[in-house]
């Protein structure tokens, strides 16, 4: 059972304690209803795609746990595709990749393992991120990773969706590389990671130089949330046992210093890419909005009690250009 009529998703504005976010509700609306290359493949109808690039597709589906909207991405090489995150595991994923690419063979790549962006990784063989995340990944490798999904009747809480569409839960290799580790998709076509931590340690980007774009996964709006607290701060999370991390809130790892430093070291490589694709919100973001969360970071750490918004226990402050960063007090 998909998920219905996807424009009911669209008609309600994020807004929540004092948060609102209009325009990455108008550019939702634009695109899930004007867009061209829009397509829903029968293999998962819980999965909207989008080309935006000759070999660059965004593949959209809902947060299970919230209602909201989280992007996959799936880049075609000469020789190899390369998929990076994999949302829930709801859904023929696979399916719906091999039929876009033909069946090429796949490389398949984490940002970070938050379950929106990796519960899927069990209907793949190998999986690849930051080595930082391994032990993370392998602790949420258990069949009761999704249980918090649905009510004690097994009835989903948030989002409709059939459970009977999950893809059942198996273990694959976790391959843990480290930073600017390259992936070959063929005749030297190359997809570096650059770790840029804060939002989690081993949270990564993916540099494609031929294509001139990073896809950033939620180091970049409205994503962007630094460390701190103990990601149990709402109630869709209570019942989420796998929803901490083996690092503790105040590891350095979590901090908004070290997510500036990391932009630091992306911004002297802005020659390298024109746009940014990210984990949530509105896509191909200019490269020169990381010089602006360098600027919101070093205001943030100078003053974390000046703030322009609240989301539950996080603090938002605006980026120059469009979006916010969450960040928690004690993540600073």
């Amino acid at each position: 059972m998909p998920y219905g009529n996807y424009t009911e998703m669209i008609s309600r504005p994020v807004e929540e304690e004092g948060f609102s976010d209009y325009m990455t509700e108008a550019w939702y609306k634009m695109l899930r209803t004007a867009n061209r290359t829009k397509r829903v493949y029968d293999v998962d109808p819980y999965v909207e795609v989008y080309q935006f690039r000759e070999n660059l597709y965004g593949l959209l589906t809902h947060v299970l746990d919230s209602g909201g909207l989280v992007w996959m991405w799936l880049i075609l090489g000469p020789e190899k595709a390369m998929l990076i995150d994999t949302s829930f595991g709801v859904g023929d994923l696979k399916g719906l990749v091999d039929e876009i690419t033909g069946g090429m063979p796949l490389i398949v790549a984490n940002t970070h393992c938050s379950p929106d962006h990796s519960y899927g990784n069990c209907q793949f063989d190998r999986c690849y991120s930051h080595q930082l995340q391994a032990p993370d990944m392998e602790w949420k490798q258990d069949e009761g990773i999704r249980r918090y999904l649905t009510d004690d009747d097994g009835k989903p809480i948030w989002v409709t969706f059939d459970p009977a569409d999950f893809v059942p839960f198996r273990r694959y290799e976790f391959v843990g590389v480290p930073d600017g580790y390259r992936f070959d998709l063929g005749q030297g076509y190359e997809v570096e990671l650059v770790n840029i931590p804060g939002h989690q340690p081993g949270h990564s980007a993916y540099l494609d130089r031929q294509g001139r774009f990073l896809i950033g996964g939620d180091a970049f709006p409205i994503g962007g949330l630094t460390g701190g607290s103990d990601f149990h701060a709402d109630a869709r999370h209570a019942r989420d046992a796998f929803q901490g991390s083996w690092l503790p809130s105040e590891d350095s790892m979590r901090k908004c210093t070290t997510l500036r430093d990391a932009l630091l070291r992306l911004a002297r490589r802005l020659d390298e890419f024109d746009s940014i694709f990210c984990g949530h919100g509105v896509q191909d973001l200019n490269s020169h909005l990381v010089l602006d969360m360098i600027e919101t970071c070093n205001q943030i750490i100078a003053n974390p009690d000046e703030y322009d918004g609240t989301q539950g226990e996080r603090r938002l402050k605006k980026i120059r250009g469009g979006g916010y960063m969450p960040f928690y007090p004690n993540g600073v």
